[in-house]
């Protein structure tokens, strides 16, 4: 089962997601130019947005990271293992899974995506078999052994065949060195696009020495800044079995899509915030729930949407949007539906016409409707 989110969200000027030149990101789409924000940039907001809003427990979490050591090292240390040793054991146990330390650093030269529940299991391992680690570890080159038992067999194990934490589960994990503990993301998410074509501005700054005490008058530094203001259509998609699987268990599946559906709908970038503030929330929120392949709208918007007609900018999407869900199901039917809802403001509501009879009167309904009808009422 698919669980579908599409999004129309406006923002005023703003450099949320930028490139290597510091301008924000644009794509070319329907011919013309458009706003960008990158599936990278939005997966990090969301992933933040769950950890520090949702009522997940706190172990389902992970960190993309170089800094690991130190905490597996702090587990060992807390089971009384001499501190010395507990730093080798823990940068041998990470190297297992590609870390790569030089002499005397404490962080690895390649990130680790893993949750605090991996790093807890790995810890368990080591002290586990601590006398045949500890006897390792004297050895002139220290390694883990790899006979009675083999620990990095056993490390691989513990990331490979036990359930993953929920953002391991949700965005997946890939490590080159070592394929085996690879997770396939239970979520695909799309570049947001504008709706709107992209018009590109600039906001020339300077700043001043408030100190200054001689005569100059000018400017002590000056600068630009990239910006534009676009109306987004973000989409993504929720693959319910690939999340199980993923998780090892229904326990956790149905809050866990809530906290992701949740945060897609309210997380924002965080690039230039302080110099824009650009914190706003969507205008229109559809969710499908599908079986089968997952279905984006966004070709409703190949003819780029502008103010026209006496009605909005917004006020025209929704419509452009709900006019392309009507041909889909000319062409195609509504078999593969189980459910579809939406949720936008007033206003903009009046230019609903195929999705009108679907209508809910908030997110917090719409999101609780669309799990119950994917999980057949919640399970």
């Amino acid at each position: 089962m698919q669980v579908e989110i599409h999004v129309l969200q406006s923002f005023p000027p703003a450099n949320l997601n930028r490139d290597e030149n510091g301008m924000p990101k644009s794509t070319v789409f329907g011919g013309r130019p458009r706003a960008r924000i990158s599936s990278q940039c939005q997966k990090r907001a969301v992933r933040l947005h769950y950890q520090e809003n949702s009522e997940v427990d706190a172990s389902q979490f992970a960190q993309r990271s170089r800094g690991w050591m130190p905490e597996l090292k702090a587990l060992l240390v807390a089971k009384e293992i001499p501190e010395a040793q507990a730093e080798t054991a823990a940068k041998l146990a990470l190297e297992v899974l590609g870390a790569k330390f030089e002499d005397g650093k404490v962080e690895s030269k390649t990130i680790l995506f893993l949750g605090k529940t991996e790093i807890a299991a790995i810890a368990d391992i080591l002290v586990k078999n601590w006398e045949a680690v500890a006897a390792g570890l004297s050895a002139k080159e220290p390694a883990l052994p790899k006979k009675d038992p083999n620990l990095p067999k056993v490390i691989e194990n513990a990331l490979k065949d036990t359930g993953k934490p929920g953002d391991v589960a949700l965005f997946g994990r890939m490590m080159a060195s070592l394929p085996t503990v690879n997770v396939d993301a239970a979520v695909q998410m799309a570049h947001a696009i504008s709706v709107n074509a992209l018009q590109q501005e600039f906001d020339f700054f300077t700043a001043v020495d408030d100190l200054s005490t001689g005569d100059d008058q000018g400017a002590d530094h000056m600068g630009e800044t990239g910006y534009n203001s676009s109306t987004y259509y973000r989409f993504t998609t929720l693959d319910t079995e690939q999340l199980r699987q993923n998780l090892g268990s229904d326990d956790k599946l149905s809050l866990i899509t809530q906290a992701f559906a949740e945060s897609f709908i309210k997380a924002i970038p965080t690039g230039h915030q302080n110099g824009f503030a650009a914190h706003s929330l969507p205008a229109a929120v559809v969710i499908v729930v599908r079986k089968g392949q997952p279905i984006s709208l966004v070709d409703a918007f190949e003819n780029p949407i502008a103010p026209k007609g006496g009605k909005s900018l917004l006020e025209n999407a929704v419509s452009k949007l709900d006019g392309h869900w009507a041909e889909l199901c000319k062409m195609y039917g509504e078999k593969s539906v189980v459910f579809k809802g939406v949720v936008t403001r007033t206003q903009l509501a009046q230019q609903l016409e195929s999705l009108k009879n679907s209508e809910k009167p908030s997110i917090d309904e719409l999101i609780k409707d669309a799990i119950e009808a994917a999980f057949e009422g919640g399970k």
